[in-house]
């Protein structure tokens, strides 16, 4: 009995609790940008490769933690609003 609901909790969490801490990860490519990246350098060999490869991720990264501060950014303020709201300002 109790492997059962340790079973149904580990599940509620797996299933149900994700979102919650579900942080977005800059750092992964999708398919679409593995796509992109061989077409930008093909043909090309050796460090030139590399250079452009080490650019377009840094563009990549740096726009998603920039689209991901403004969420953040959206959030609190939304929080200070709700909370002057509250407070009667």
């Amino acid at each position: 009995m109790k492997k059962i609901i340790v079973a149904l909790f580990v599940a509620t969490l797996m299933l149900g609790g994700t979102s919650a801490f579900a942080a977005v990860d800059c750092t992964k490519d999708s398919p679409i940008d593995q796509v992109g990246d061989w077409f930008a350098t093909l043909g090309k060999d050796g460090m030139e490769k590399n250079a452009v490869l080490a650019e377009r991720k840094a563009n990549r990264v740096a726009a998603c933690a920039k689209r991901e501060a403004e969420k953040a950014a959206k959030k609190v303020q939304q929080a200070g609003s709700d909370m002057k709201k509250k407070m009667g300002f």
